[in-house]
């Protein structure tokens, strides 16, 4: 079963889609979901598809949602000698930028590989401050600007090229974790849910794969305005404990999904879930956030009318970084919670 999972895990992984050109990602999930929600589309970056009878009026609209964008890269410049700069498109910590290997997408569709350049050891004046961000360059090979700009363009993508890799026990390390561990879930949720009765689903189902949300949940907020879903779930990561760590604010990997308590929640939903949790035998973990998420549903909250909005995210190590770290566990889990939940959510 959980080899099942890390397979899905690891194909939507592995599909490339930095916030504000999810196209190509949002194309193949699209497809993915059509077997369980057939009238799926594609709008401006996201996906969207329904589950369940949304004619009758009685039953409350539940909506699903997982950003499918990633952290990453546009091409700022090209200098003289063939350089690429590059500029960030989402949190990315410079530490660890030097000497990582990137893959760039071309206009036309080609990728190219190339490595961010770094000081060798001897030129390197034992000045340990991080390089500002105009001072990382990308070496493709090309040997002047003129030859650089016959394959790229100024705003051209650029992503970490690590692939996705299984580890022990059931783990797996992938640069686009967050949130495609999400968006996996929401999948497996929307499985099981296709998979009852039309007359035993007592909502109708909206699945969400959201665009942009780590340039400010653009996907959700439009999602939240077209659908109007009276029940909203963010489906997103959160930290997890790595070495080092304090165990205050971290959840913990292979210990379930944790569920949102925050300001901006909606208390008696996050309540809900927790007592589903609970009934159905699937292990979770709180997750306080006092101030608000950070996520898309401080977004789908606002959906005209209001929604009552919550949190169900899944832990993951090394956040933002080519060598992010989840359990399948926690990825089937969550499935789990999501669609015991739709199963049982007008009697909550």
């Amino acid at each position: 079963m959980m080899a099942q999972w890390r397979d899905r895990i690891m194909k939507i992984a592995a599909l490339r889609g930095v916030a504000g050109r999810e196209h190509r990602a949002a194309e193949s999930l699209c497809e993915m979901l059509k077997p369980f929600a057939p009238d799926a589309v594609c709008r401006d970056g996201s996906v969207i598809g329904h589950i369940g009878d949304f004619a009758d009026h009685s039953k409350p609209r539940l909506m699903l949602c997982a950003h499918l964008d990633q952290v990453g890269f546009f091409v700022t410049d090209i200098t003289d000698d063939g350089f690429v700069r590059i500029g960030a498109v989402g949190g990315i910590d410079r530490r660890l930028l030097a000497g990582q290997p990137v893959i760039l997408c071309t206009q036309s569709g080609e990728e190219l590989f190339g490595v961010i350049s770094i000081l060798p050891p001897h030129l390197n004046k034992g000045d340990s401050t991080v390089p500002e961000w105009e001072q990382f360059c990308v070496d493709f090979g090309f040997a002047s600007a003129d030859a650089a700009k016959e394959k790229i363009t100024l705003g051209d993508a650029v992503y970490f090229a690590q692939q996705p890799m299984p580890l022990l026990h059931d783990r797996i390390t992938a640069p686009a974790l967050d949130n495609r561990c999400g968006v996996a879930a929401v999948l497996g949720a929307a499985e099981q849910i296709a998979a009852l009765p039309k007359d035993a689903l007592p909502c109708a189902v909206t699945v969400v794969f959201s665009a942009q949300e780590e340039r400010g949940s653009r996907g959700a907020r439009i999602a939240a305005t077209e659908e109007q879903p009276d029940i909203a779930i963010a489906v997103d990561v959160t930290f997890a404990m790595s070495h080092g760590e304090k165990p205050y604010g971290c959840m913990t990997l292979g210990k379930g999904p944790a569920i949102g308590i925050s300001s901006t929640l909606d208390e008696a939903l996050s309540q809900a879930l927790i007592c589903t949790a609970v009934a159905v035998g699937i292990p979770y973990q709180k997750e306080i956030m006092p101030d608000g998420t950070g996520t898309d549903a401080d977004l789908l909250a606002l959906a005209p009318g209001g929604a009552a909005a919550a949190t169900v995210s899944i832990p993951l190590q090394y956040m933002h970084t080519p060598v992010e770290i989840i359990d399948c566990g926690d990825v089937a889990q969550t499935a789990a919670l999501l669609a015991a939940f739709a199963g049982r959510c007008r009697d909550l």
